[in-house]
């Protein structure tokens, strides 16, 4: 498979909001190939990276995508908006995800440090609610799974930032309600625990895997950790809010 010319044709679709037929190759992609895809896809994008998305954190999900284990994708500073900010529907634009999202205070990991749950809320700076907007930019859908999923942004979109969590440590991230509503109305209900159990969870995991390839968080970093709810479609002419209890409100305008 010419792994540059099937990243050329998912770069010029993210660019002009319009979906690639792309054809499916003879064998089929791996998941290993998705990743040197998508490895690809980002340097012919050529934008600052501002962190990750980790998706698929759940056995229904992974299910959905014919996967055996979440998935992650890069997210480029472009992509990313304020809370109440405005995003055209376009055909590559699919759904929304509230989210909990990590911005790492350092480096991570350290040289020669461990990797778990305690080291990796020392490393986090600041936890905020927020917003994943997923799309595909391919339209064959052969592609629709976890693999196509994975070669094409690991389907990121946009990244809403919402309001910070104050003394987020000291929160139950995992039970703490979540509304998703469309317009004022509440359309899907969950909670933090979809998300490996609890959402810190998810960034060990990414910080996990990211170190098996010889990387590691940077400073100033994001990790949007996957979503609370089922994904709502999005809608031109529609406000998307997602509502995390008492940690309050973060929305996306589609126009």
């Amino acid at each position: 498979m010419d792994i540059s010319k099937m990243a050329a044709e998912i770069v010029a679709a993210r660019k002009s909001g319009v979906q690639t037929m792309m054809d499916l190759p003879d064998p089929a992609p791996t998941m290993d190939d998705a990743m040197a895809i998508q490895a690809e896809v980002y340097a012919q994008f050529n934008t600052p990276l501002i962190g990750w998305k980790v998706g698929a954190t759940n056995e229904a999900a992974q299910q959905g995508f014919k996967i055996d284990g979440p998935f992650y994708g890069p997210m480029a500073e472009s992509a990313v908006m304020a809370s109440g900010g405005d995003l055209a529907k376009s055909p590559c634009v699919a759904a929304c995800e509230p989210e909990y999202a990590f911005k790492m205070a350092r480096d991570y990991p350290a040289q020669g440090e461990a990797i778990n749950a305690e080291t990796a809320a020392d490393a986090v700076e600041t936890v905020h609610i927020a917003i994943e907007v997923i799309g595909r930019t391919i339209g064959n859908p052969d592609y629709a799974n976890g693999i196509g999923v994975a070669m094409d942004f690991g389907g990121n979109v946009a990244f809403v930032v919402g309001p910070e969590i104050a003394n987020w440590q000291d929160q139950d991230l995992t039970n703490a309600p979540v509304d998703s509503k469309v317009d004022g109305e509440v359309v899907a209900s969950g909670n933090g625990e979809p998300v490996m159990g609890d959402p810190i969870n998810s960034l060990v995991w990414m910080a996990q895997t990211l170190a098996a390839n010889g990387k590691q968080f940077k400073a100033g970093e994001w990790v949007s950790t996957g979503t609370c709810t089922a994904p709502v479609p999005a809608a031109a002419g529609t406000t998307y809010t997602a509502t995390f209890g008492d940690f309050g409100d973060v929305s996306v305008n589609f126009t």
